[in-house]
């Protein structure tokens, strides 16, 4: 972002809200769930159906079974994680980052052409089957075996999280940096804290599931999960809903409290990865009587743009994420401009954001995104159908 818009930008940032949020030099875990554990071990993490889980069982949970994981993969080793159980599957997801080695996330058993792409050497799933094609260890069995302790020096950049980029062509990793910057940054966004509740219809097995996750783990939240909710009962009320866009948009024919809690104090968050239709976006909001929160990202590229609950409009894909830089860029050719938004009427979004992970391709530094917007003199940013470019 040049220095002229970010000017603009900083002049209606949000309130209490960080432009650029720390990072510290720690593991995933260490920099997220782990303290709220420690300071909080009572506090409620999960709540899944009737049952909760709080931080300080959570925390024990994740460490055990990423010691029972360092037993039986070597660090780095391709391990699958395809568990339906909702909790199991936090669990596990976080513990596979404990222990270093690199995790494709399902939830439920991953498919053939997913477990083709990834190549694992392991599997864990909801139970043992040696007959498998990739040998799985059944969840509750890795957790009754033998304990590795951490062993060896830490490295934060060491792939954690594989997701198939954007025209699942390969893959993109993230690592300790990332996984903890995405989760600081939009915990920080959306102002969540222990007092927030934060009721997720989508399985931490997109980037924007993880996303969200991450950030409720790491303000100590409480995460309801709702993906697998097979008749359970929903919350009254809750803060935040997290949902993919088409999930969203399904809402719409679906009967209203069939799907989602009463009462929703902050809003829907729900994920986009291009242009959309704010009219729709609106239809949604009156339906479900709360705001409807974007986070505009992709696998590549992680979150990047989002509403902030207290600032947005709704035909807009919001402003950048803390940590998350933007440049204008030639839509034909990437090339950086050498304008800045302030003066260029629509172009595409370069972007440079720890919340990005390993994988894409860079041009000067900056990531292409492939989307072209517009940016009006507050720092909302317009998505545009077209790849034009007309700077003044």
């Amino acid at each position: 972002m040049s220095k002229g818009a970010l000017g603009l930008l900083s002049a209606f940032w949000p309130e209490d809200t960080p432009r650029y949020a720390h990072i510290p030099l720690k593991t995933l875990n260490d920099s997220t769930l782990f303290p709220i554990a420690t300071a909080a071990p009572d506090r409620v993490a999960v709540v899944c159906g009737g049952t909760s889980i709080t931080y300080g069982a959570l925390a024990d949970q994740i460490r055990a079974l990423a010691g029972a994981i360092r037993n039986r993969a070597e660090k780095g080793t391709r391990v699958a994680i395809g568990i339906t159980d909702p909790v199991n599957l936090i669990v596990a997801v976080l513990a596979a980052t404990d222990a270093d080695v690199l995790a494709y996330i399902a939830d439920g058993p991953p498919s053939p052409e997913a477990l083709s792409a990834f190549s694992p050497a392991l599997a864990i799933g909801d139970s043992s089957d040696s007959a498998a094609p990739i040998p799985t260890i059944g969840f509750d069995d890795l957790m009754a075996g033998e304990k590795k302790d951490r062993s060896g020096r830490l490295d934060f950049r060491t792939p954690l999280v594989a997701m198939p980029n954007a025209d699942r062509t390969g893959e993109v990793v993230h690592n300790h940096k990332t996984l903890a910057a995405i989760g600081i940054s939009l915990g920080k966004f959306y102002m969540l804290a222990e007092d927030i509740s934060v009721f997720m219809l989508e399985a931490p097995d997109s980037w924007w599931g993880l996303s969200m996750m991450l950030a409720t783990f790491q303000t100590g939240a409480t995460l309801h999960a709702g993906w697998r909710r097979a008749g359970a009962p929903l919350p009254d009320r809750v803060d935040y809903v997290v949902c993919s866009w088409n999930r969203a948009m399904r809402l719409l024919d679906e009967a209203p409290g069939t799907s989602v809690p009463a009462k929703i104090a902050a809003g829907v968050v729900t994920a986009i990865e291009g242009p959309f239709s704010a009219s729709r976006r609106q239809r949604v909001g009156r339906k479900l009587k709360t705001d409807i929160l974007t986070i505009l990202g992709r696998s590549d590229l992680g979150p990047v743009l989002a509403s902030h609950p207290a600032w947005y409009l709704s035909d807009s894909a919001g402003i950048p994420l803390p940590n998350v830089d933007t440049r204008p860029m030639n839509p034909a050719d990437g090339a950086p401009l050498n304008l800045g938004w302030e003066v260029v009427e629509n172009a595409e979004i370069g972007v440079k954001s720890a919340l990005t992970p390993a994988g894409g391709t860079l041009i000067d530094g900056w990531l292409r995104s492939g989307w072209v917007a517009q940016i009006d003199p507050t720092g909302f940013y317009f998505l545009l159908p077209e790849k034009k470019l007309r700077a003044v």
